[in-house]
């Protein structure tokens, strides 16, 4: 292989293959006599004044499962036309490194690793904190990377405003139900602003108007959820006494059965399977029975009542 004294005296073309040909070695080679005479000319030519020997280097070392600290510094922090491709493939990044090219690097950078496969849930929380726009709406519609709740939090408490990017994080599989009901109200509220300028109409309908939709948007998305998460999200709506007879008609007039027999389960502190046995008869005079046991009104009864006589089973 060519040695590092004569670098200085090759073309730049010589000097491109001589790159290829040591991250080739690097990538693949199991010779250690190899390995160390191709180190030292990549620890060299990452720091060639051609960027196209530099480009040529980074390209071969995306595969590279090891790299050495310095090395991998270099070609991560160089110029984007470098850096780029090689941080959004190199698998020899930690999650260490890759959170201090996020805090301590250019937007560029910022979205080369938010396009990284698989991102931990501590190198998305980086991005989502600190990283500008571009890189937080990458990582929003990246399905591979771990987004967790103090993600989601971060994202809407930095970009409140940016209704595209709360549509984004909606679509997301892994969206957490703590989640779901701030996006809803996040997007929401720009509608109701627009019926108050557009039609003229008095702020309070407005906000009943969105409100109503709020309600059967999360109830939908809700539904989607693992049992235990609707049950969990239903007992703490319970605990601060806002699952009331205005939730439970809402869930029956979107036909989200799940939700209401959830609901009464909740209420009643029984399992949800009693109360599934108890509608599944649809008797709504023992459902009456049950409603009154919860201390509804007889007024109340009898909507929830016809709601459940329009229910899709």
């Amino acid at each position: 292989m060519t040695e590092v004294q004569d670098l200085n005296n090759l073309e730049l073309d010589a000097r491109a293959e001589v790159a290829r040909k040591a991250g080739r070695i690097l990538s693949s080679s199991d010779d250690m006599t190899e390995q160390k005479a191709a180190l030292e000319l990549a620890k060299i030519l990452a720091e060639d004044v051609a960027v196209t020997v530099r480009e040529a280097l980074s390209r071969e070392l995306y595969s590279c499962i090891f790299l050495p600290q310095e090395l991998l510094s270099i070609v991560a922090k160089d110029i984007e036309q470098v850096s780029v491709p090689f941080l959004i493939a190199s698998e020899a990044m930690d999650d260490v490194f890759l959170e201090e090219i996020v805090r301590g690097c250019s937007d560029d950078h910022q979205v080369a690793v938010a396009q990284r496969k698989g991102i931990s849930e501590a190198v998305s929380f980086a991005i989502s904190e600190v990283a500008c726009h571009s890189a937080v709406d990458k990582l929003s519609v990246n399905d591979t990377a771990h987004m967790s709740i103090r993600s989601f939090e971060k994202v809407i408490e930095r970009f409140p405003q940016d209704t595209g990017l709360m549509e984004k994080l909606a679509s997301r599989a892994d969206l957490p139900i703590e989640i779901i009901e701030k996006l809803v109200f996040k997007v929401s509220k720009q509608y109701g602003e627009l019926l108050i300028g557009k039609f003229g109409i008095s702020r309070d309908y407005s906000s009943y108007l969105v409100s109503l939709v709020n309600r059967q948007v999360f109830s939908k998305a809700l539904e989607m959820a693992p049992q235990l998460e609707i049950q969990n999200y239903l007992t703490q709506l319970h605990e601060r006494e806002n699952l009331g007879s205005d939730v439970l008609l809402t869930y029956l007039q979107n036909n989200n059965l799940r939700l209401f027999t959830t609901s009464l389960a909740v209420i009643k502190g029984q399992s949800y399977e009693i109360i599934e046995q108890i509608l599944v008869k649809r008797d709504k005079n023992i459902l009456a029975r049950l409603l009154d046991s919860i201390g509804f009104s007889k007024s109340v009864i009898g909507v929830l009542l016809i709601s459940y006589e329009r229910l899709a089973f």
